[in-house]
């Protein structure tokens, strides 16, 4: 588990993302070239959803940080995030 800082832009929330697979993977160079959110939300019979969320802009990265704190305050949000390196590369530097 890792820890960003929230209420920032989408570009720092990259940055951030970078930051942590630079030590994790010194051999992948790529940056961060999207961010998906897995938002939740509440049916009708008061289930919780989820909904697949890609970052596209500041107000996204906003709303998934504004939209996760009724939900939960103690866990984590689970991000998922594209390197512009390829698979072939990564799978490489984990040999």
């Amino acid at each position: 588990m890792f820890r960003v800082r929230n209420d920032v832009t989408l570009f720092v929330l990259k940055d951030q993302l970078n930051q942590i697979n630079c030590p994790l993977n010194h051999k992948n160079t790529g940056r961060m070239e999207s961010v998906e959110y897995q938002r939740p939300s509440i049916n009708s019979v008061g289930r919780v959803q989820l909904s697949h969320m890609k970052l596209k802009n500041d107000d996204d990265a906003r709303t998934m940080f504004s939209i996760f704190g009724p939900y939960n305050t103690k866990g984590m949000i689970e991000l998922d995030t594209l390197l512009v390196k390829s698979f072939e590369y990564i799978q490489k530097s984990l040999i």
